[in-house]
């Protein structure tokens, strides 16, 4: 047997020896779950176009064995040539625990020009007296948290800065919906969900070209509830410091249940009577919260499904103008209507609106507030 010969022969045996110990290894990581670990790490981190916060939906959702699913929606044609396929947005993906429905998360993303429905998408219904009462998320970010359901979202509006191109006058709004085993009621997971929130934004407009000013790292929010019709232990509307600061108490009117003043796109104050009853409820709407307002009180008819829930029949609605738009921030007052109690002051009702507008306007930059 020539040198040669016996070169080739143990370059085949070894060959094959490694061949083997790859088939198996390969066997092994297969079996053994590491192909399904590996798959769902890639599927997570692909997730909404790559955006997804990994790390902060893992605290979300309290487990490092999360998946993730995308899938794009149609871009809508009478939107012109504005947008076309590929341009980012509309997406939506899913995000699940070992939990599945039980242990999930979903994120939404849609530009202001092709909003489908903001309110539903936050978990908002501004036709109920009693809907929830949006929290800022604060840390300089333009959000907010509602309950939704058995969970809660986060919504994060990014106005784009774009000066050219096709998002210039634009903004990207995400929601994070997620619900499961871990309730809002404690502080730490409506933090989780504001970062998983924030996080994923701040990467989605790198990703979709929408030129954006960020906020922080978000340390607390609020506690999350509904309105209700009935709040026993108020503190008096003269010391209110956030969204009903600056209205003056009526001679029924002294208590209010609010929520902190910020940047929140939908802001809500509850005026609260002398026996704790909930009379008028306060809200602004900015942006395409503003927007889907405003679609429903001008053309004062019924709109479809999804558009079903915005009203026409609030005792009074004001506007002002906005930077950065030429649409216009929307501001209501509604009332209770209990069957025991007289019709409310129209008076009082409609300058409370223009102290309440007056104060959100300045806070988000906006001017020339008028009560109609």
């Amino acid at each position: 047997m020539t040198r040669g010969t016996l070169v080739r022969r143990r370059a085949k045996w070894y060959g094959g020896i490694v061949l083997a110990l790859l088939t198996t290894a390969a066997g092994w990581f297969y079996f053994s779950g590491g192909y399904d670990r590996w798959r769902d790490e890639k599927s997570t981190a692909d997730a909404c176009d790559g955006t997804v916060a990994v790390d902060e939906v893992r605290s979300l959702l309290g487990t490092n064995d999360v998946s993730g699913a995308t899938k794009h929606r149609a871009v809508d044609r009478t939107a012109g040539e504005k947008y076309r396929e590929g341009s980012g947005p509309p997406v939506i993906c899913w995000l699940d625990g070992p939990g599945g429905y039980q242990q999930r998360a979903v994120v939404r993303m849609e530009w202001r020009s092709q909003a489908w429905a903001p309110h539903i998408e936050s978990g908002r219904d501004p036709g109920s007296f009693t809907a929830t009462v949006p929290v800022p998320l604060g840390a300089g970010w333009a959000g907010m948290e509602n309950l939704n359901g058995d969970g809660a979202t986060a919504t994060v509006v990014l106005d784009c800065r774009n000066t050219d191109g096709p998002h210039a006058g634009d903004s990207l709004t995400l929601f994070a919906h997620s619900w499961g085993s871990r309730p809002y009621k404690e502080a730490a997971q409506r933090v989780r969900l504001a970062r998983f929130a924030t996080r994923t934004a701040q990467a989605a407009a790198r990703e979709y070209g929408c030129d954006a000013r960020f906020g922080g790292r978000v340390q607390r929010l609020e506690p999350l509830d509904h309105g209700k019709p009935r709040y026993r232990e108020a503190p008096p509307l003269a010391e209110a410091e956030g969204t009903c600061a600056g209205i003056k108490p009526g001679s029924v009117i002294t208590r209010a249940h609010e929520t902190a003043a910020g940047r929140a796109p939908v802001e809500d104050c509850m005026l609260i009577d002398d026996k704790g009853e909930a009379l008028f409820r306060l809200s602004s709407y900015y942006g395409t919260f503003a927007d889907d307002q405003r679609k429903k009180t001008q053309s004062g008819r019924e709109l479809d499904s999804v558009a079903a829930p915005l009203r026409t029949d609030f005792l009074f609605r004001a506007e002002a103008a906005c930077p950065g738009s030429p649409r216009q921030a929307v501001y209501v007052v509604d009332y209770r209507d209990y069957d025991h109690d007289p019709e409310p002051s129209r008076g009082y009702a409609r300058e409370a609106l223009r102290q309440f507008a007056e104060r959100s306007a300045a806070r988000h930059g906006c001017t020339g507030v008028k009560v109609f």
